[in-house]
């Protein structure tokens, strides 16, 4: 039988090895929850490189997350937004262009 996310010895291994449930005392440790929502988006046994990618960036998010809820204030919070939007519109102008590079390339 093959081994999923929900499993895995490697991501049990790279979440403490990041010790965060230590460094960052009031984070949720959630990696299990993480891995369901993943394993709702996508469930087919072929994807089970990106559960565990998703898995990862969500852990993560929810790390923010918890960071954003707990220590920053109203202002820092503001500026701190501003910086995550415009960097999604950059990722966004990004990938257009690339896509637009690959399809020039494809023609």
């Amino acid at each position: 039988m093959k081994k999923n996310a929900l499993h895995s010895p490697l991501m049990l291994r790279w979440w403490t090895s990041m010790d965060l449930g230590n460094k960052l005392f009031y984070t949720r440790d959630r990696l299990m929850e993480n891995t369901l929502w993943t394993v709702g988006e996508v469930f087919e046994p072929q994807f089970g490189y990106y559960r565990k990618m998703a898995t990862r960036v969500n852990a993560l998010i929810t790390t923010l997350d918890d960071a954003y809820d707990v220590y920053g204030t109203l202002e820092e919070l503001e500026v701190f937004t501003d910086v995550i939007e415009r960097l999604v519109l950059s990722l966004d102008l990004f990938c257009m262009l690339l896509f637009s590079i690959a399809g020039f390339l494809e023609n």
